[in-house]
């Protein structure tokens, strides 16, 4: 059963440009290594054991022999710069879980093995499971358990200092279709708490709060012509929106000011600052204290 949330998956048409952003935003952005065999190599923002990933490819041929036919990051990314694709919880029983998939679609999943070779020449190694076998694009995550212990590996990928002021992530919001089907995966097969369950009526939506670890995660599915709506038509279902927290949000706000980095300051069902889409590739990435 997944215990925390682990990281989300930012798909980015170039890396190094994406770290250079996410650095000039205040992000310890720092450079992955590479998924040897599958044509992409990765930038990471660690917080802790939380962290997002950008990902990219840096060989096409390679990463389209491994698709073997399916579509890659780059399909995704044909009309816009980055996308907002999945995201992990970690597990350390992903053999077990799998179990709990079984009559769920028309195969049952298996753990795959990966591995990424770091910029020093460290390998690190893991194994991944996903509802029904993929969570790209998808309104569900996929789980991710690491070879390497907690305390080892994060004295190999070590956290970053965010000079932004940012301290782990908090939340991520869900666009579904399908709130009922949705749900029943995240608690039949993947076995997450349910919080509770409402109407957001300016999202036009009904939404589903779920616990992982020390954040939420809100599935939101659309009742009408509103902004769920409109993601799921501009997007598909998947993640749209993660929230990170803050040490101090005025500070954070005096290190956007003084940095001319584009946010807006909103006070909603919760305060927070929105970093503007043009700074983050249209990501929605907020942040409350």
């Amino acid at each position: 059963m997944p215990t925390r949330f682990d990281h989300a998956v930012i798909y980015v048409r170039d890396l190094y440009t994406a770290i250079q952003r996410f650095q000039a935003l205040g992000f310890d952005a720092k450079a992955g290594g590479r998924h040897t065999g599958r044509g992409t190599h990765n930038g990471l923002v660690r917080f802790g054991l939380d962290y997002f990933e950008l990902l990219s490819v840096y060989d096409e041929a390679e990463a389209r022999a491994f698709a073997a036919g399916k579509p890659t990051l780059l399909d995704s990314l044909q009309e816009r710069e980055a996308k907002l694709s999945r995201f992990a919880l970690a597990t350390t029983q992903i053999d077990a879980d799998s179990q709990r998939f079984i009559g769920y679609g028309t195969e049952k999943p298996v753990p795959d093995a990966m591995k990424r070779v770091l910029p020093n020449g460290q390998n690190l190694s893991w194994r991944i499971l996903s509802p029904e076998g993929s969570a790209q694009d998808r309104p569900w995550p996929f789980l991710i358990q690491w070879d390497t212990p907690d305390e080892q590996r994060l004295q190999i990928d070590v956290p970053g200092s965010h000079p932004n002021g940012v301290t782990g992530w908090v939340r991520v919001l869900i666009a579904t279709n399908d709130l009922d089907r949705t749900l029943d995966i995240y608690q039949n097969q993947l076995g997450l708490e349910l919080v509770s369950t409402d109407t957001v009526l300016d999202q036009v939506a009904r939404r589903a709060t779920l616990r992982i670890g020390k954040g939420t995660i809100e599935i939101l599915a659309p009742t009408g012509d509103g902004p769920v709506q409109r993601i799921l038509s501009e997007k598909g279902e998947g993640p749209f929106a993660l929230y990170f927290s803050v040490r101090d949000l005025a500070e954070t706000q005096r290190f956007f000011e003084q940095h001319g980095i584009a946010f807006t300051h909103e006070t909603g069902d919760v305060e927070k600052l929105v970093i503007a889409p043009h700074e983050v590739f249209g990501v929605s990435i907020n942040l409350i204290g």
